[in-house]
């Protein structure tokens, strides 16, 4: 009996994700930059129901034009966050253009889709970098795993691994490995945590950092030839404060240092910054 009442919920769950992400790509603004999970959930109401619990959320930030810019622009930001699927620690979250979930019945282990748009690079502000041909929308899409050490209803301390593939055009894989932490540290207050880095397939360093010859000769830029590796580590906190019982504001932010050949490329090197900044607010409603 049991077994039978699990299969619709994993089937919503699926169709819950397919949704949500849908949306998200929609919606989504071009940040390439990562975003603590969980943010305004937690702290959005004053206590979680037996059922399904829906989050949603809207706002703006800033962020770099192109990875590796020193040129910022405004988008819009987003949190649409399902939980409590089937299990309490069951969800599926979009934040800006971040998929999350996690579809595993425990209280420790995770396991989910996992994804993230990343906006065609076309017509940005520095002038010889936007000389250079333009680069496919990437939908990376995959999975994330990890395991939650705390995994409590104030607090949770986890390791993940996430992979995924750009499923929309050849620009390739990232494998990323994430340390997050997330705690109630008052009646309305929740603070999260995360550092992570990112090791980026040959195909996506050759897409967004490589210069060819035909590219260098019209930028007047460099021919560069962007091997994998470990393009980044990142940095990034988000704070959210229920001012309502259904109601939560959250301010966010995250650091990106480039490394590797994605810092030496010219884009960065000559043209950009090696250090690049998201900055963001939103607010939500849970139902």
């Amino acid at each position: 009996m049991k077994s039978r009442e699990g299969m619709p919920g994993v089937r919503k769950a699926f169709a819950v994700a397919t949704t949500v992400a849908m949306m998200g790509g929609f919606l989504s603004g071009g940040i390439a930059l990562a975003q603590p999970a969980g943010t305004g959930d937690a702290a959005a109401g004053s206590g979680a129901g037996q059922g399904m619990s829906l989050t949603l959320g809207a706002g703006a930030g800033i962020a770099p034009d192109y990875e590796g810019s020193d040129d910022y622009e405004a988008v819009p930001f987003w949190n649409l966050r399902a939980g409590n699927l089937y299990h309490p620690e069951t969800y599926v979250q979009v934040l800006g253009p971040r998929l999350t979930s996690n579809f595993l019945p425990h209280d420790h282990w995770r396991l989910g889709v996992a994804g993230q748009f990343i906006k065609e690079r076309d017509d940005v502000e520095d002038d010889r970098v936007d000389e250079l041909k333009s680069v496919d929308a990437s939908a990376m899409l995959g999975l994330i795993a990890g395991y939650d050490f705390l995994a409590t209803p104030q607090s949770d301390l986890a390791i993940e691994v996430e992979g995924r593939q750009d499923v929309a055009g050849d620009n390739g894989f990232l494998g990323t490995i994430r340390g997050r932490y997330g705690s109630l540290f008052a009646q309305r207050w929740r603070l999260d945590t995360l550092v992570e880095t990112t090791w980026a397939s040959e195909d996506y360093m050759s897409s967004y950092f490589g210069i060819g010859a035909g590219d260098a000769a019209r930028s007047g830029l460099d021919e560069f030839d962007a091997d994998e590796g470990f393009k980044n580590v990142t940095f990034g906190a988000s704070l959210t404060y229920r001012f309502l019982d259904r109601w939560s504001a959250t301010g966010l932010g995250t650091f990106s240092r480039l490394l590797g050949d994605a810092e030496d490329s010219p884009l960065v090197e000559d043209r950009g910054d090696e250090n690049q900044f998201f900055a963001g607010a939103l607010v939500s409603y849970r139902f």
